[in-house]
């Protein structure tokens, strides 16, 4: 109970304050057009979706407030929400990757291919693909389900286990799958050439030298970011997917109380986890990145200084 008191109202705020100031970053002039900042904007966005759709009702559970949970389309519509809003953003961090690869490809075509104009078509496709795939919510999910971590949850233990081997695939096994090979595939580029993103064979040409190489030192910033990222998303993430696994398959066990304080607690603690890593991303694009840095202090000047005036 004190953990759903405090521990989901801390990371609402948290994380929220975290993604509102990324989205602000990587919206800022110089950022905007990038592919890789398109997906990470997308990203963030999804990320205040999904932790307001998820610690909302654990919050309002540790003041023993269930209804949401007790409501069948309360519950519906908050679960629909929450795996949409989880899958892109989780599926914008792989775009991200794959882009990430496109444009340190040494062949012009492959670069030709990071474009904001594809990543903004990628990240309207996985939203409809996703938008599609989780109507079985409204089916599968009810309120007030017994011997469960939580009430709003899937009503037979078919319907569990395709929740649970969705989110442990969809979320977590093939987006790390897919990144681990775009990021040794991109690694293997970096060394065999470091080259820019280019979009426009006449933009190119006209290109300086200095401003080649400012956009190739922004690639590599932008990579590191982004690895440091994902490694961190998805190694704290798998733990929820697994268990959700043990609690579908143990949900028509019959177990003592005691069990049940102890799973209770372990899941209360995992899924603050999962939301500690979509809380995160403005500190660890800060911490690790000197373009995002530079951009930040950039308009960190720019509006105190208007407020100044």
């Amino acid at each position: 109970m004190q953990i759903n008191r405090y521990g989901p109202t801390f990371m609402i705020i948290f994380g929220t304050f975290s993604n509102i100031l990324n989205i602000c970053v990587l919206r800022e002039r110089s950022l905007k057009k990038i592919p890789c900042t398109i997906y990470l904007c997308w990203s963030s966005i999804s990320a205040i979706v999904f932790i307001w759709s998820g610690l909302l009702t654990r919050t309002l559970q540790g003041y023993n407030i269930n209804w949401p949970n007790e409501n069948q389309a309360p519950c519906k519509i908050r679960l629909y929400l929450l795996n949409i809003s989880w899958a892109v953003a989780i599926w914008a961090l792989v775009g991200a990757n794959i882009d990430r690869f496109l444009c340190s490809h040494h062949s012009v075509i492959y670069r030709q291919l990071s474009t904001a104009q594809l990543a903004e078509r990628f990240l309207m496709g996985i939203f409809i693909f996703f938008a599609f795939v989780f109507i079985e919510v409204f089916y599968c999910v009810e309120a007030k389900v017994p011997n469960v971590p939580v009430a709003c949850y899937g009503r037979n233990l078919p319907c569990r286990v395709i929740n649970d081997w969705v989110y442990l695939g969809v979320d977590i096994i093939l987006p790390s799958i897919i990144i681990s090979i775009f990021g040794t595939l991109t690694i293997r580029n970096a060394r065999l050439r470091i080259v820019r993103p280019i979009t426009n064979l006449i933009h190119q040409i006209a290109t300086t030298k200095n401003n080649i190489v400012l956009t190739r030192r922004n690639d590599r910033n932008l990579t590191h970011m982004l690895f440091i990222q994902v490694s961190f998303v998805f190694v704290l993430d798998l733990p929820f997917g697994i268990y959700r696994s043990y609690a579908s398959l143990t949900a028509n066990l019959s177990k003592s109380q005691y069990r049940v304080a102890i799973e209770n607690l372990i899941y209360a603690l995992i899924v603050l986890l999962v939301y500690f890593t979509h809380s995160t991303s403005f500190y660890i694009y800060t911490l690790t990145g000197k373009l995002y840095r530079a951009t930040f202090e950039r308009l960190r000047r720019h509006y105190f200084n208007f407020n100044s005036i």
